[in-house]
């Protein structure tokens, strides 16, 4: 009875006690209620385990990261060894060597969009799976490609399985990812490919050298036939329910496609030119430059991977493409091989992060049950702006020399910036409420 008597405006005298799940002991009671501090138990102390921080969060993700990894080890291994093999082993020509190396591109390009929606549909598992497949057939086909025709279409079905593979990985990877870590996990996911694709043709090189095009083929085999049991090993995600029929080129991928694409045209002219730009200034080793680009590149996935995350995606896509413009203007008045190396730098740390600020965007922009075909036509933009961007490159060079490529890229460039703002100007604007 005398708990609840009060005076008028004092709450009840159990309304002063601390609130508890259990008993308290009289030492932490007495701790509570007049502060009183006490230094804390080892077993107190001890941090709780953050599944959401280390290695342990980054585990579910693995399986679909070697499996991408190992898909693309075959086909980087194709790409130091093809040239020799079509012009000293059945004879091509240089035409035929290009026809055969962008045969590929031209069928991932096309393949992505199909495969996005395809995911979609029959499940994110079943389309890598299916990929990997198509890659260790295309492995066993190099087998007996004896004559060029047959070269390009063994080229074709391995675009189709890295479209495939890709794709549906890159989907895969998005539902499973926190909301908050999606950016640094697709940064993860380009550098497996990233990887795969350097160490496939260092390898590649090796083993011709040492054994010949047949153990390169054996090679090409057995590293998408890893990337398959890796992919098996992981649990099929859930379907998600579509409230909207998926479509076939999604409109939320079309400006940020657009966008990704003037951006990575840059790429294609520094892989192309920059050896022959710094050759005809009489500067030796100018693929430092590029090569300086690719480490920047991954760097920038590791350790700046969560800016957009953290920061928005919206900043870090302009900050991505402002940096670009950068060593692109370096490159373009480079007097020496420095500043072309800076330019590289500035160029790897940029448009490393383009790619992954511009995908989280599109996958804000998009229902979760139509993400697939929505990344897959995001994706193809990226190889469109590197085909694009060697063509401009080759017509700029031979009308007005080596420098004029990167003044023209630097402009595609800040039109990408442009973009980026257009995309970002009606998140910045105030929404007005409707009068009552």
């Amino acid at each position: 009875m005398r708990g609840d008597l009060r005076r008028p405006g004092r709450a009840p005298a159990h309304a002063l006690l601390p609130r508890r799940e259990g008993r308290l002991s009289p030492h932490r009671l007495v701790s509570h209620r007049f502060g009183s501090h006490r230094a804390p138990t080892d077993k107190e102390s001890a941090p709780m385990h953050d599944p959401q921080s280390g290695l342990a969060f980054y585990r579910p993700f693995m399986p679909i990261f070697l499996g991408l990894f190992f898909c693309h080890l075959g086909i980087g291994a194709t790409l130091s060894v093809l040239p020799f093999y079509v012009k000293d082993a059945i004879g091509g020509s240089d035409v035929d060597v290009g026809t055969v190396i962008a045969a590929i591109a031209v069928a991932v390009v096309l393949t992505r969009p199909v495969a996005g929606r395809l995911s979609d549909r029959i499940g994110h598992k079943k389309l890598m799976l299916l990929g990997a497949l198509f890659c260790v057939l295309a492995g066993a086909a190099y087998l007996v490609a004896h004559r060029v025709d047959a070269l390009i279409a063994v080229r074709v079905l391995h675009g189709i399985g890295e479209g495939c593979a890709f794709t549906a990985g890159a989907t895969w990877l998005v539902g499973l990812a926190p909301a908050e870590r999606r950016g640094k996990i697709i940064g993860l996911y380009g550098v497996s490919m990233w990887s795969g694709v350097t160490l496939g043709a260092l390898v590649g090189a090796a083993l011709m050298q040492a054994a010949g095009f047949t153990a390169v083929w054996v090679l090409c085999i057995a590293a998408p036939l890893a990337g398959f049991a890796c992919v098996l090993s992981k649990p099929a995600p859930v379907k998600a329910q579509a409230a909207t029929k998926s479509a076939l080129f999604p409109r939320s991928a079309f400006l940020p496609g657009f966008t990704l694409a003037l951006g990575s045209m840059g790429y294609a002219a520094l892989a192309s030119f920059v050896s022959l730009y710094m050759a005809a200034k009489g500067i030796e080793n100018g693929i430092l430059a590029f090569n300086v680009f690719g480490f920047a590149y991954v760097g920038s996935r590791l350790f700046l991977g969560h800016w957009p995350d953290q920061l928005g995606p919206y900043r870090v896509a302009l900050w991505a493409a402002l940096g670009e413009a950068a060593g692109l203007l370096l490159l373009a008045v480079a007097p020496n091989l420095a500043v072309a190396v800076l330019g590289g730098l500035a160029m790897g740390l940029g448009l490393s992060l383009l790619y992954p600020s511009l995908a989280l965007i599109v996958i804000r922009k998009t229902e979760a049950a139509h993400h697939g075909a929505a990344l897959g036509m995001f994706t193809s933009f990226w190889d469109l702006g590197i085909a694009a961007g060697g063509v401009v490159a080759g017509f700029v060079a031979a009308r007005f020399g080596y420098a004029e490529i990167y003044g023209v890229m630097l402009a595609a460039t800040l039109a990408s910036m442009v973009g980026v703002m257009l995309l970002w100007m009606p998140q910045r604007t105030p929404r007005r409420s409707l009068p009552q």
